[in-house]
């Protein structure tokens, strides 16, 4: 008799250990999954200044100027690409002008007859620009056509809204603080 009760006790007490093991590695996954979300979630401020910078190509000695600025806000795109994601506004002197516009993660698809963006200079009429995709084939950056004018209305502008095609997410508009370039 004594033999069938000390088998269930040592049963009963093997059942409630595994089960302890089993709830403690519950409680660390649900805190590690929350910890992980609240961070992903922390967006860090994006500066809003103008960089500038330069280059110089070993080989030819020219000297190449750059200035760039983060956009205002991460866009809010799908899985893939989800998480911080901002684009940068990218001025370049390299043998002329180039005005480029880039995004972190995801794919600029406008498409072979819709390659154009809109953008809004303060608080003027939204104007198209149309652009060039890179030779290269990277989908997350675009050469922005017609330069002269578009630098014209940068420099006198203090904020500007380009909307964008992007990949299976629309139209997203990036917002930049655009005031003191020196260019």
């Amino acid at each position: 008799m004594k033999k069938p009760i000390l088998q269930i006790i040592a049963l009963s007490s093997i059942i409630i250990l595994f089960s302890c093991k089993r709830t403690t590695e519950s409680v660390t996954e649900v805190a590690v999954d929350t910890v992980a979300v609240a961070i992903d979630s922390i967006e860090p401020k994006a500066n809003n200044n103008w960089e500038y910078r330069q280059s110089i190509d070993k080989m030819t000695s020219k000297t190449t100027k750059f200035a760039q600025i983060r956009s205002n806000e991460s866009l809010h795109l799908e899985f893939p690409y989800e998480g911080v994601n901002y684009g940068e506004l990218t001025l370049r002197n390299k043998d002329g002008l180039n005005i480029y516009l880039s995004i972190d993660k995801g794919q600029i698809s406008g498409g072979y007859d819709n390659n154009f963006i809109t953008v809004r200079f303060d608080d003027e009429k939204a104007i198209k620009f149309s652009y060039t995709e890179p030779q290269d084939g990277s989908s997350n950056i675009i050469f922005i056509n017609s330069e002269a004018k578009f630098l014209s209305k940068l420099k006198k502008s203090k904020k500007v809204l380009i909307a964008l095609p992007v990949y299976h997410d629309g139209n997203q508009i990036l917002e930049f603080n655009t005031i003191d370039l020196k260019w």
